[in-house]
């Protein structure tokens, strides 16, 4: 069984075991064959769920120590226990005197910070069970603010990680006694003066000291000389901030964690730093945090980040695919998110689309084309038609059925290449029209009557940018592959159905771009789209003789 079937088999479970009334209904219908199926099925599913139980263990609910212990004698199984919103140590009292058997993991949260307004109480671990003490590999203490004291761990002969970063601790000597210690967060915590203790710890091989007390820094050098194997502290920051993108750590946590990976994705500008953040498990946390509801700018964000992930990186591009992110990204576009997430879900799914042809054909297909062409009629949203326009681009590059499908939105891109839109715009738009026009006769036929040779000739002026004239080239040099444009972009008037050409034809200044003043790609383009004119078409090549080519 993969992840995903067991997430299906989990989220079924939980439905089968909490819709009782509707079982009370069904039951008595059924005949006993299916009975019989169904009893297998739920003892299967009932001790896949019962291995990982989260409890909302906040005494606001009404949820006391002892609805904890009897929780906890239900599931005896349990292996990753997740206490949710735990104001203080009185909640987790029963810890003391549980007997599972099989606990491997133990996640505690704290409530939201000031949820009622109430200040931060301050708690100490409560003491765990010997079965616990023996069981215990993993405890997640994150951004506990209010937790003072691990005293607790002393205990734990097979403790391995210890997450708590943003807590309240200043005392680490209770890991003398937890030599099987390999990971241990610190990140945030102020309070710790001192790694000396940890000197006992000699399989630690993850340390993460970001933001505490400077002098941690230095004593992580020289934990080296005891513990051999610790990993480079680089790598161990990207985890640490992956991990702070998991559900319960504060939002605002979230958010910070966000932009910290992408200033380090920035810093790096390399395809090494990419997969660095990947390796960390940024992309399935990442494509997560695009579900969260209600909506907030932390998914902006971390759509922002995977398209930094995807960009010119086929194995992420692939990565971002395998973990569900294209159904994600599409809700997001959808007429009820906001401006700024709808942008950023058609920049990601550019990103991952460009030069990947199994992308390009899945993205397609899962309805994103409609969308992304409406994000194009939105009023005085340059930034979005720049990006709406690239996406469609990047799309429809290479790929009949999508030029195809793409072909409506034709008329929007001709009235952005115009001179009320701003240059990103133009030179975006300009570039979709290239690629909706490349070996697509129709599409071709539909630029030009939709009046595109005007507008793209005009960007060919010596006001535009470079890239600008670059990508109207490019798009010339295609639409003089239709054997009706070659007079149409030559000469004004050539064709009545189009407008006249101003300035004297689109030769002239094409020419003009190969002069030494162009940037390279604008010379490149310049010409070949002067070749494109020139083929089989003598009145052309006169032209283009007598401009000095």
């Amino acid at each position: 069984m993969d992840n995903n079937d067991e997430e299906v088999a989990t989220a079924s479970a939980r439905a089968v075991l909490f819709s009782q009334d509707l079982w009370g209904e069904i039951w008595p219908g059924l005949d006993g064959p299916t009975k019989a199926a169904l009893r297998g099925v739920c003892s299967a599913m009932r001790r896949l769920v019962d291995e990982s139980i989260e409890v909302v263990a906040s005494p606001r609910d009404g949820f006391s120590a002892a609805d904890l212990t009897a929780a906890l004698r239900n599931w005896p199984g349990v292996v990753h226990l997740t206490l949710l919103a735990v104001g203080d140590a009185s909640t987790l009292r029963p810890l003391a005197t549980a007997t599972l058997m099989r606990l491997a993991c133990l996640t505690v949260r704290e409530p939201p910070e000031d949820e009622d307004g109430d200040e931060v109480l301050e708690w100490p671990l409560p003491v765990l069970s010997s079965a616990l003490s023996a069981t215990l590999q993993v405890m997640d203490l994150s951004f506990c603010l209010g937790l003072i004291s691990i005293d607790a761990v002393h205990s734990c002969a097979q403790l391995r990680v210890l997450w708590m970063p943003g807590s309240g601790v200043s005392d680490l000597s209770p890991l003398t006694g937890c030599e099987a210690l390999e990971e241990l967060w610190l990140a945030g915590n102020e309070q710790v003066a001192s790694l000396e203790p940890l000197g006992a710890c000699t399989k630690l091989r993850k340390i993460d000291v970001r933001g505490c007390y400077f002098e941690l820094y230095n004593q992580v050098a020289d934990l080296q000389l005891t513990c051999t194997q610790l990993t480079d502290p680089v790598l161990v920051e990207l985890e640490g901030l992956v991990h702070e993108l998991q559900p319960g750590i504060p939002l605002d946590k979230q958010e910070v964690a966000v932009d910290e990976l992408q200033n380090h994705n920035d810093m790096g500008d390399d395809k090494d730093t990419q997969s660095a953040i990947a390796a960390a498990g940024a992309i399935p946390a990442l494509v997560q945090m695009l579900v969260r509801d209600p909506m907030s700018s932390v998914q902006t964000s971390a759509a922002d980040l995977l398209a930094s992930l995807a960009f010119a990186h086929e194995e992420n591009q692939t990565a971002i695919t395998a973990a569900g992110a294209i159904p994600h990204l599409v809700q997001l576009l959808g007429r009820e998110s906001t401006a700024a997430l709808q942008m950023a879900a058609a920049y990601v799914l550019g990103h991952m689309a460009a030069n990947h042809a199994r992308n390009q054909a899945a993205i397609a297909a899962s309805g994103v084309i409609p969308l992304v062409v409406h994000l194009l009629g939105l009023d005085e949203m340059a930034d979005v038609h720049r990006t709406a326009a690239t996406t469609l681009g990047i799309l429809a590059d290479n790929h009949a059925q999508n030029q195809a499908s793409i072909a409506g939105a034709i008329p929007r891109l001709v009235q952005l290449i115009g001179p009320d839109s701003h240059a990103g715009v133009q030179e975006s738009a300009a570039r979709a029209l290239h690629h909706l026009a490349v070996s697509h006769a129709g599409n071709q036929a539909a630029i030009t009557a939709a009046g595109a040779i005007p507008p793209l000739v005009r960007l060919l002026g010596p006001d535009s940018r470079a890239d600008v004239m670059e990508a109207a080239a490019n798009a010339l040099w295609v639409l003089a592959d239709f054997a009706e444009n070659k007079a149409a972009i030559a000469n004004a008037g050539a064709i009545p159905r189009l407008a006249a050409i101003a300035g004297g034809g689109a030769i002239p200044r094409l020419v003009r771009l190969l002069g030494a003043d162009s940037p390279a790609d604008v010379q490149a383009s310049a010409a070949d789209a002067l070749c494109q004119l020139a083929a089989n078409h003598a009145g052309n090549q006169a032209a283009i003789t007598e401009a000095g080519w």
